[in-house]
């Protein structure tokens, strides 16, 4: 009973090994290339068992070929001006052709070690087309950023798929920097341009306000016009109804009107400290003795015609 357990056990084993020799499970995401002798035999590309002959007969590779994310390290190259920049860019990448990624690489850190150098070259060789404003510009228009990145891509991507099974679906510029030497310049292209920025908004500034200040003195002159001929003919019309209220009062009472006058007259030229030596028989003080001395003597007429009539009473009573 003992020795038939053990003989079970040991099919069960042997199953198991015999299994794991000949049955290849592909995980999601990969594919394998399966070598017979030496040879590549075929390429399994679903993922899930795949039966094959066991080791040493065939002999499987699995690569993943989902996406992948590398960084180039940071390399210094020269642009058209003759200015000194380092760029470090970014590539996404996967497996494309398993069996020639196989022959040409063999493994994921030889791949980024051909796409690091063939980056770089064409780096320099693209760079060397543009000025340092195509990266570094305060003004959109100039930059080029996206232009130089598809000239890149442009030249490393069949190159990639042809000689390595690599298909290169993104490159771009991930950062720049400038060495020690070049800073100072670049601030001063910098400063330049935001010169010419403020030089043209300054210049839009005051074209603006003279534009405001014409419009302002047009309003003003309109206003002022429209106030000084409001004013005249307040003006006028309360000139005429003086006049009128002059003519009327002169008609009614031309004497009154004539001492009021000589009255005004006299208060303007004279004040508290004032001593006039002036004859009284002319205007405008001939109004306080005139018409003093008429009062006085007709006064003075009444009383004598009073004494008169009482006189001749007295006579005709006798």
């Amino acid at each position: 009973m003992h020795y038939l357990l053990r003989i079970m056990l040991a099919i069960l084993l042997f199953g198991l090994i015999l299994f794991q020799t000949i049955v290849l499970p592909l995980p999601e995401g990969c594919q394998a290339v399966i070598t017979h002798f030496g040879k590549p035999d075929r390429i399994a590309t679903e993922a899930g068992p795949h039966i094959k002959w066991p080791w040493p007969i065939d002999n499987t590779y699995i690569f993943d070929c989902r996406k992948k994310l590398y960084n180039t390290k940071f390399t210094q190259t020269l642009t058209r001006d003759k200015k000194s920049i380092i760029l470090l860019s970014y590539i996404i990448w996967r497996i494309n052709n398993p069996l020639k990624f196989l022959q040409s690489v063999g493994n994921i850190r030889n791949a980024e070690d051909k796409l690091e150098g063939m980056v770089s070259s064409s780096k320099n060789n693209v760079l060397g087309e543009y000025d340092l404003n195509n990266l570094v510009s305060t003004d959109p228009s100039l930059l080029k950023i996206d232009e130089i990145e598809e000239k890149i891509l442009k030249a490393v991507k069949q190159n990639a798929y042809d000689n390595f099974g690599i298909d290169i679906e993104t490159l771009g510029i991930k950062r720049l920097a400038y060495p020690e030497q070049n800073i100072e310049a670049i601030f001063k292209q910098m400063r330049a341009e935001r010169d010419q920025y403020a030089s043209k908004y300054r210049a839009e500034g005051r074209m603006e306000a003279s534009i405001i200040i014409s419009k302002t003195d047009l309003e003003v002159s309109k206003i002022n016009a429209e106030a000084q001929k409001k004013s005249a003919e307040i003006k006028g019309e309360a000139d005429r109804e003086a006049a009128e209220i002059y003519a009327n009062a002169h008609k009614k009472g031309r004497d009154f009107y004539k001492f009021t006058k000589s009255l005004e007259a006299a208060e303007k030229m004279s004040d508290k400290n004032s001593v006039f030596i002036l004859r009284t028989d002319q205007a405008p003080f001939d109004a306080l003795y005139g018409n003093l001395s008429d009062s006085m003597t007709n006064q003075t007429n009444s009383q004598i015609n009073k004494s008169s009539n009482e006189s001749v009473k007295g006579s005709e009573n006798e």
